[in-house]
């Protein structure tokens, strides 16, 4: 417990210069090296400085251990995902805020605290939590030292800044004698999301794999749950489609019963693209139409589900006007492009395959290549592939076969 910190909290907190505090106890430049801990005085002089103040050094003891045990409590919620509880004891630490400034939980308090609001999604105090974090990092150990990076991993990664996010995973490698092992499940888990997103696909597998297991092992329930949905992605991405669609089985069961809304609604979309890629798609059609019904119309995610299910609605035969309307209605701002361009692309369909295969190669294609839209781009590349192959315009039909199989194939 840093002595000399508590010491200056309390005199500042009663508006006490150094020299009022340190009269009839000790030299005032005694209390300054004691209040910038370069000094640890004897407990007899620990005693009279906190007595002055009305201070008991025994129940300064207790507060700090009961910090303790609440931050120990809180970094348990966050790894638990127990939003509810996380958010409870994020509320009593916040309580003694000022107090644990002067402590030496402060850098795990700090490093937690960047992790909640990673976690609620809370961008402007995400950015000023990172420069505060970088205004401390010179004090930390070397266990902080590696929190802090595997957060600006998860924060740069939040940020779609992929390729630094990936930077600060990679620096973990080199200090995994130094990782807490509480944070184990976490560094499996973030490489296996951004190896996934790098396309590394068998090394995602082998991160994604370790990272259910651990959670099984240390009963996560809820972070298994995520671990298992990154997995079954993985073996989609893959072809591995009978593998991945027993995962999606289970997950289907379980979020259900576990009443993790948000991974049930991820899980029946990515289960719904498994039955599109097997070509199952009235099965796709049921599942989309059932995410449909029950999420938010006010999220990313449900005009991704409308572009979903229009798509199966085409192969299968059934209306899919009123959900064009939807998503029409839905996507009116300027962040909404990738929506606009599906639906042009719908409407494109019902008139004319030249000029859909035009729209398609002259703005579907590069959008998706330029942001990243790695799956849809692929789709679009091999339905150009085979038109140009049709076309006998080979080096066309080249260059999109080439991206395709490039890209995953």
């Amino acid at each position: 417990m840093n002595v000399g910190s508590v010491i200056k909290y309390y005199r500042s907190k009663n508006n006490m210069t150094q020299s009022q505090l340190a009269d009839g106890i000790c030299s005032i430049s005694h209390l300054s090296k004691i209040e910038s801990n370069t000094y640890t005085p004897h407990e007899s002089t620990i005693e009279a400085l906190l007595s002055k103040m009305g201070v008991q050094w025994k129940k300064e003891v207790v507060k700090r251990e009961r910090l303790e045990r609440q931050l120990n409590d809180f970094v348990i919620c966050l790894l638990h995902y127990d939003l509810e509880q996380m958010e409870e004891q994020y509320s009593k630490l916040q309580e003694d805020d000022e107090y644990i400034q002067s402590t030496d939980l402060v850098n795990r308090y700090e490093l937690y605290k960047f992790r909640y609001y990673l976690y609620i999604q809370d961008q402007n105090r995400s950015d000023r939590q990172k420069e505060l974090l970088e205004r401390l990092k010179n004090s930390f150990t070397e266990s902080e030292t590696w929190m802090h990076q595997l957060f600006l991993s998860l924060y740069f990664t939040q940020a779609n800044k992929k390729e630094l996010a990936m930077e600060y995973a990679k620096s973990l490698d080199g200090g995994m004698q130094s990782i807490p092992q509480k944070f184990e499940g976490e560094f499996y888990y973030q490489k296996a999301r951004l190896l996934i997103m790098h396309e590394q696909y068998e090394l995602s597998a082998h991160y994604a794999e370790l990272s259910v297991q651990y959670f099984k092992l240390n009963y996560n329930y809820i972070r298994l749950l995520h671990a298992q949905l990154l997995l079954a992605i993985n073996y989609m991405r893959r072809n591995l489609l009978v593998q991945a669609a027993g995962i999606f089985e289970v997950l289907k069961r379980n979020t259900r019963l576990m009443d993790q809304k948000e991974l049930y609604n991820q899980t029946l979309y990515n289960f719904a693209e498994l039955m599109k890629t097997r070509h199952e798609h009235s099965q796709a059609f049921d599942l989309l139409i059932e995410l449909h019904e029950i999420m938010s119309k006010d999220t990313f995610f449900y005009k991704a589900v409308l572009v979903s299910l229009i798509e199966t609605a085409v192969e299968i035969g059934a209306d899919a006007w009123e959900c064009v309307k939807e998503l029409r209605e839905l996507s009116a701002g300027p962040e909404d492009e990738y929506f606009l361009l599906y639906l042009n692309y719908f409407e494109k369909r019902n008139f004319s395959q030249p000029d859909l295969l035009t729209y398609s190669e002259e703005k579907m294609f590069p959008f998706f290549r330029k942001h990243g839209y790695i799956r849809e781009s692929k789709k679009i590349a091999l339905e150009l592939a085979e038109h140009f192959q049709r076309e006998q315009q080979w080096e066309k039909a080249m260059y999109y076969q080439s991206y395709y199989a490039r890209n995953g194939g």
